[in-house]
Parts: C-alpha cells; sequence; structure tokens
C-alpha cells in the first residue's frame, strides 16, 4: 500500500501538467465570426470548423456575433478566457482598419491582445463597372483623363477595405474617383447595372459571378495572379497603368492573448494538415478565396506589417478618424 501510495505521489505532477491540455480537448471549440451568416467570413468558418474537427477530435462550432462593424464579436475574444476553447475568424477590417479609422468603437489592441494561430485564406478585390463603359482597365483610364467629370465609384463603407482600395487606385491611374458608400452592399449591384454608379470595388467572391455573366464590366483583381474563380479576367498587376498593385484581405484564425503555445501550435498544425488537401484547397478557391499556409510567427508580422500599409492609405486618403 505504502509502494503504491509513492508511485502516485512520483507521478502526480505529470497528470497535473496534463490536466490543462486535457481540458482544452474535451471541450468544444467555438469560432466567432463578427459578422453575419452567409458573408464571406462566414463560409470560410464554417470550412474551418468542419476541417478541424476530425484533426483536433474536438467539436468546433462556429457563432456569429455581429455589430459595430466587425468590433462588438473581435472584443469577445479578446476578453474570452485564454484556454483554447475560443477563437476568433480575424480579417484586416477589425484588425487592422477599424483601429485607424472607428477608433472610438474599438475596445482591443489587434496586436497585445491577440495570438496569432494560423492564416486561412486571401480574399482578392475585384473592380467592376456599368456594361457601357469600355471593355478595358487602360481603356477606362484614357476615358478618365478625357473627361471633366469623375466616374462614381461605390463600397460597402466609408474607411473600408475596399474604400481604401478605391483610393489607392485612383492614386496609381490617376482616375477622378468619387467614392459612394452604401450601407447595404448588395444593393450595389443593381445600381451598377442600372448605371446609376460608374464603378465598384467589390469581393471576387461577390461580384465574380456577374463578370463572368457579361452583366458588368470587370477590370481588374488585386491577387497577385490570376485566379480560378474567374480565370478569363486579368490582374492588376499583368496591366501596365497598374503593374506590381496587388491588395487582398485576409482572414486567419487568433486566439486570445496569453493563450497556452502548445495549444495554439496543435490547433495551427491542424490548420496546416487541412490545408494541404487538395479537395479543401479546391473549396477555397471555389469560393473565390486564396488558400494560404501561414503559422502563427508568420501570420502575427503579416497582420503587423498590413497595419503598416493601411495607415499609409488612411494618411494619403486623408480619412479623419471618427
Amino acid at each position: 500500500m505504502l509502494t503504491l501510495t509513492r508511485r502516485a505521489a512520483l507521478a502526480l505532477p505529470a497528470i497535473l501538467a496534463t490536466a490543462p491540455a486535457a481540458r482544452a480537448q474535451s471541450r468544444a471549440i467555438t469560432i466567432v465570426v463578427p459578422f453575419g451568416a452567409g458573408t464571406n467570413v462566414d463560409a470560410i468558418a464554417r470550412l474551418a470548423a468542419n476541417e478541424l474537427q476530425p484533426r483536433l477530435n474536438q467539436n468546433v462550432v462556429v457563432e456569429n456575433v455581429t455589430g459595430a462593424g466587425g468590433t462588438i464579436g473581435t472584443e469577445r475574444v479578446a476578453r474570452a478566457a485564454p484556454d483554447g476553447a475560443t477563437l476568433l475568424l480575424g480579417v484586416d477590417s477589425v484588425l487592422n482598419v477599424a483601429p485607424l479609422v472607428t477608433p472610438s468603437a474599438v475596445r482591443y489592441d489587434p496586436i497585445r491582445d491577440f495570438a496569432p494561430v494560423h492564416m486561412l485564406a486571401t480574399l482578392p478585390l475585384l473592380l467592376i463597372g456599368r456594361p457601357d463603359l469600355p471593355a478595358t482597365l487602360p481603356e477606362l483610364i484614357a476615358l478618365g483623363r478625357t473627361r471633366a467629370e469623375t466616374f462614381t465609384y461605390a463600397t460597402s463603407g466609408t474607411g473600408t477595405s475596399l474604400h481604401l482600395f478605391g483610393e489607392m487606385l485612383a492614386g496609381r491611374t490617376g482616375l477622378k474617383l468619387e467614392h459612394v458608400p452604401y450601407r447595404i452592399a448588395t444593393q450595389i449591384f443593381p445600381d451598377i447595372m442600372a448605371g446609376r454608379v460608374d464603378l465598384a470595388v467589390s469581393t471576387l467572391t461577390s461580384s465574380g459571378p456577374l463578370v463572368r455573366e457579361g452583366r458588368v464590366r470587370g477590370y481588374g483583381i488585386s491577387s497577385p495572379e490570376r485566379h480560378p474563380f474567374l480565370a478569363e479576367q486579368a490582374t492588376f498587376t499583368e496591366q501596365a497603368p497598374t503593374a506590381g498593385m496587388t491588395s487582398e484581405l485576409y482572414q486567419g484564425l487568433f486566439a486570445p492573448a496569453r493563450t497556452d503555445p502548445a495549444l495554439i501550435t496543435r490547433i495551427a498544425a491542424a490548420c496546416g494538415e487541412a490545408l494541404a488537401v487538395p479537395a479543401v484547397r479546391e473549396r477555397i478557391n471555389a469560393l473565390g478565396m486564396t488558400p494560404v499556409v501561414m503559422g502563427p510567427e508568420a501570420l502575427g508580422r503579416f497582420v503587423a506589417s498590413e497595419g503598416e500599409r493601411y495607415a499609409a492609405l488612411v494618411r494619403a486618403a486623408n480619412i479623419q478618424p471618427q
């Protein structure tokens, strides 16, 4: 009896050391999406949940926490327990742009309050135009330089990543562009097709099918290479007026700061395994996104560099914080 007790005492430190990891693996993981169901962000989160669940041997669920341009759901994860049970599907609009343009609504620090886990995908942008405009970007630029009035261009809101890309495009090409922010993004496409607005900056997922069907003009995709979702559409970088110009929205998983690095490593490894599967990559491409393998350290550096890039764009566009 005494020998058994000694063995138990010797084993106790190891048991205690593994207990937090065992508890973390026994609970469900919630991926918080700070936007509504049916959005691009929601789609990639649900795909990730389906792929991570068997690899982690845990239930993985998606929770949509909407409001304030995504900052409410993002703050919830920042304040969550750092136990590996709550993750954020983080994007540039809430981690890089909102702290610059709407700091009064942001109650978290995008660097200090989050631990990067793994990138999942990037989302290219697409410039579209009303059907009666010129067919190519060089022709559109030539027309813009000869007419006195400006082109109007629509986006889903002031200070968004899409708005900033439009301003970058204007600076690069010399086009005179007047921004028209929409509160309801789905209203942009009927207005483009009816000619009530000239151009729009949208995501490839949202507007690519309209270009494919010939209902709107397509002028350029912001990814470095052509995308299989709309393979016939040229990128900006392969066209002379905008050569080298790229800008994509990122979508990745983040944990609350101070989460056990072992838990982050485990989830990141599962993400990497899933993204290596050709069928998974094809499903992401079919969503109009690009799968990206990028672990915790690289993702952290990337988010920091995106913060610097967006800060420069905000200054150049003279967008005043609200």
